[in-house]
């Protein structure tokens, strides 16, 4: 009798084994599904953003090459859109402030942007698909960033600004209340950066290479963010 019932016993045991290996088997892939389910979303949102970001590349350089300016390069990397100044005659030295000579420059960077969908989309064919986002706490956020470089030759001594850095600075500052001022977009959406002689692009040991280093990015980027 008591053989029978710790046979019973084993057998109850097994049983609640199997059946507890089962529930843990079906939660791990329920939540793997659940990943991989949300992987898919993000993915399909983050190529959504950048395919509104390729569309503003291809909008600013339409109009850049209706200005036909060469002073003025375009590119799409991994900020969104790049907007180069690269006069190096756009500043005088030392000084943030761009010359009315080339003030033109602006008004081509201005007349560019100021109409790009990315900054409007709520009134595009893409306003269902933002109140979606909307309604999962994600905010639509296109921002426009500029960044100022200069060459390594310092400053004189009775310069306005202590240094490259700081002079850097300025340009961008420069640059973005002029932006700001022409394009009318709002004053939230903008933010600089100023990196000095840090970040070179050519070669600051011969004039051609300090020119190229003298120059201003302007980037225009989108993202999601979570809402609180």
């Amino acid at each position: 009798m008591s053989d029978n019932l710790t046979k019973i016993a084993g057998q109850a045991r097994g049983s609640w084994v199997l059946s507890y290996g089962d529930t843990i088997t079906l939660l791990i892939t329920f939540f793997i599904m659940m990943i991989t389910v949300r992987a898919g979303q993000i993915n399909k949102i983050h190529r959504w953003v950048n395919d509104r970001l390729d569309e503003a590349t291809l909008e600013v350089q339409e109009a850049m090459d209706a200005a036909n300016i060469q002073e003025i390069s375009i590119r799409r990397n991994s900020k969104g859109v790049q907007i180069t100044l690269q006069d190096p005659r756009l500043f005088e030295v030392g000084s943030a402030q761009p010359r009315n000579t080339h003030i033109y420059q602006l008004d081509a960077v201005a007349a560019s942007i100021q109409n790009l969908q990315i900054f409007n989309l709520h009134n595009t064919e893409h306003a269902a698909f933002l109140e979606e986002l909307q309604s999962s706490g994600l905010d639509w956020l296109a921002e426009i960033r500029i960044e100022g470089h200069t060459d390594n030759m310092p400053l004189t001594r009775n310069a306005l600004y202590r240094d490259n850095w700081e002079l850097s600075a300025a340009r961008a500052q420069s640059i973005m209340i002029q932006l700001q001022q022409r394009t009318g977009l709002p004053a939230s959406i903008y933010a600089i950066g100023g990196f000095g002689e840090f970040q070179p692009i050519g070669d600051n040991n011969t004039l051609a290479g300090r020119e190229i280093n003298r120059r201003v990015e302007i980037y225009i980027g989108a993202s999601l963010l979570k809402t609180l």
